[in-house]
């Protein structure tokens, strides 16, 4: 496997930077540190990439326990790693201020496009296009660990096994709780859409500051699943799909007046329309001014718990669940 001059045969380790010249003002070139794992039986070619967010980062112990430890002599196929935001990963923000959190939504770039086209397209030509046969794209959200991905028909033309590949992956990641793609991703094309856009399963974990160790568990799932490596898949008892909507008013629970927040459910709860979810009282007399009820059956995937709270602003999210997966 060679990428960009950077070679690893048959059982061997490379890191390797991708450089793309005149990105900067500074006339210092882009860089994209990335590690190749080669090993010795034939297998698939897995992409991972973390940091894409710079500040979303809890995922890389997980993948930092995983590959320290390969046995490339006991390793079918190639596993690539890169840090594709390096120079926003250096202080955990968006540096340049033409680099935002919109670069997870120009696709797959373009050569020639703005700043943040060309960035996407170094990892695009360099890892993705004509290499990888499965990509793992790693974010952060807290509370909770979960996992995007997208159902088939939301691409056109698209194989029918793309998806069932990605949803195999995104359950095999063992997170509680997956989020199905059933529309159009909303403010641009992601990343992720583009790998599946172009026939490559492909999965979004969102890793929690505590979700180190899922982590590591998913890779390795997945990694066995694939016939990669050998070991045991491990997953939750239960583990429940979620339909991903970008409506917010269908999954909202949202204030009608202002004041302050305790919650009633922790995320991971399934509640039924008309549980009470939250309620809202005043600083001022501590009266409870609002009791807030869950506006549809579903999952609570989101709780924004910080207490101060204005008139209409949402506190939770409530998600329609479109199956429940139990596992022996």
């Amino acid at each position: 496997m060679t990428i960009a001059g950077t070679t690893a045969g048959p059982g061997e380790k490379a890191l390797g930077s991708v450089l793309v010249p005149g990105l900067f003002a500074d006339g210092r070139p882009y860089e994209v540190p990335f590690m190749i794992y080669n090993g010795v039986g034939e297998g698939p070619n897995l992409y991972l990439q973390i940091a894409q967010h710079p500040g979303e980062t809890w995922g890389l112990e997980g993948v930092y326990n995983v590959l320290s430890n390969l046995d490339l002599d006991a390793l079918n196929g190639v596993v690539t790693f890169s840090i594709p935001n390096a120079v926003g990963f250096r202080f955990a923000t968006y540096f340049p201020p033409l680099i935002t959190h919109d670069i997870n939504r120009v696709g797959k770039g373009r050569p020639d496009g703005s700043l943040m086209e060309r960035m996407v397209d170094a990892w695009w030509t360099n890892f993705v296009e004509g290499r990888a046969d499965y990509v793992i794209d790693i974010h952060g959200v807290p509370p909770k660990t979960f996992v995007y991905y997208e159902a088939e028909g939301v691409s056109p033309g698209v194989p029918g096994e793309v998806a069932e590949k990605s949803e195999r992956m995104a359950l095999l990641y063992s997170a509680d709780f997956v989020q199905k793609q059933l529309e159009p991703y909303g403010g641009g094309a992601s990343f992720r859409g583009a790998c599946v856009d172009h026939g490559i399963p492909a999965i979004v974990p969102e890793v929690s500051p505590e979700g180190a160790s899922i982590t590591e568990r998913g890779l390795r799932n997945i990694m066995v699943d694939l016939g990669m490596i050998e070991g045991e898949i491990v997953l939750p008892p239960v583990q429940y799909v979620l339909n991903w909507t970008t409506d917010r008013t269908a999954t909202s629970v949202s204030t009608s007046l202002g004041g302050c927040l305790i919650p009633k459910v922790e995320v991971g709860d399934v509640v039924e329309k008309g549980d009470e979810v939250a309620v809202i009282y005043s600083p001022r007399t501590f009266e409870v001014l609002e009791t807030l009820r869950a506006h549809r059956d579903g999952y609570v995937s989101t709780i924004r718990k910080y207490p101060v709270k204005s008139a209409g602003e949402t506190v939770m999210s409530i998600l329609e669940i479109l199956d429940v997966v139990k596992n022996n």
